[in-house]
């Protein structure tokens, strides 16, 4: 089996012409599916987009949402929408709805969106504003009771992520795999989180990694030896790859406007 991994495409941002054409690269590869690791679009054309491209690929398409894919929207709406879509196009997985799917006798796969924690880097005297806190409408509402509150409710999303993947992840590992593909958008180490090859600074790191489904993917990993963990993730738009023992992060680069196609994951 060949799938085509890709992450943060954001696909709002061109024209109809240009996705088809993306869409006919991913075609040519002669993948059996794709995995997308979020920052497809925005919340008011996501379903649009995603059925639209179900629709021109005909093959399975496994993923999870990014921030982006929230911008103009709320998060349970989105939800609820993208688990109504999971069930009304078989050709559509999101994996929070969707659950567990098994690629093979031997390889599974799991997905949860994440959310950037604020737990790596300074928080507390970091300067930078993500757009995130004035396009979420849940981020934004806690926004204007203050910086302390919004780290409150990003770190809330976080860890309900995280208590879903580790849940996630029991269930697979249950199932005696030799690999799991795990999809996710937010890097979960502070190695991993990449600008122009270097780490991100203190400022960034808040914003742009996930220490809570680090710590639970670290703990899952060391408990299994003998399964191989494959994260697949984005985000931070460069190009990153950590490897610890039987755990493997890979993160994705992209560029507004020019989605491309990661690499082919084969087994």
């Amino acid at each position: 089996m060949k799938l085509a991994w890709l992450t943060d495409i954001h696909l709002n941002f061109i024209d109809d012409v240009a996705r088809q054409k993306f869409y006919q690269e991913i075609i040519n590869t002669g993948c059996d599916g794709v995995l997308i690791s979020g920052d497809i679009a925005e919340a008011p054309c996501l379903v649009d987009i995603l059925n639209e491209m179900a629709e021109y690929i005909e093959k399975p398409i496994y993923f999870v949402l990014g921030n982006h894919d929230y911008y103009r929207g709320q998060i349970q709406e989105v939800h609820d929408e993208m688990a109504e879509l999971t069930k009304k196009n078989d050709k559509l997985f999101w994996l929070p709805a969707s659950g567990m799917q098994k690629l093979d006798n031997n390889t599974f796969l799991i997905g949860q969106d994440g959310w950037a924690d604020g737990r790596l880097g300074d928080y507390q005297n970091s300067r930078v504003v993500l757009n995130d806190s004035r396009m979420i409408a849940d981020l934004f509402q806690e926004k204007i009771l203050g910086k302390y509150q919004l780290l409150e409710k990003m770190q809330q999303l976080a860890d309900a992520d995280a208590v879903k993947l580790q849940n996630d992840l029991k269930q697979v590992v249950s199932q005696n795999p030799k690999k799991i593909i795990v999809l996710t958008h937010v890097p979960p180490f502070k190695e991993a989180c990449l600008h122009e090859g270097t780490i991100s600074g203190d400022d960034w790191l808040p914003y742009f990694s996930s220490k809570v489904i680090g710590d639970v993917l670290t703990t899952v990993a060391e408990q299994n030896p003998e399964i191989e963990f494959l994260v697949l993730c984005g985000h931070t738009h460069s190009t990153g790859n950590v490897c610890h023992g039987n755990l493997t992060v890979e993160v994705g680069k992209a560029e507004y406007c020019k989605p491309e196609i990661q690499k082919h994951i084969q087994f």
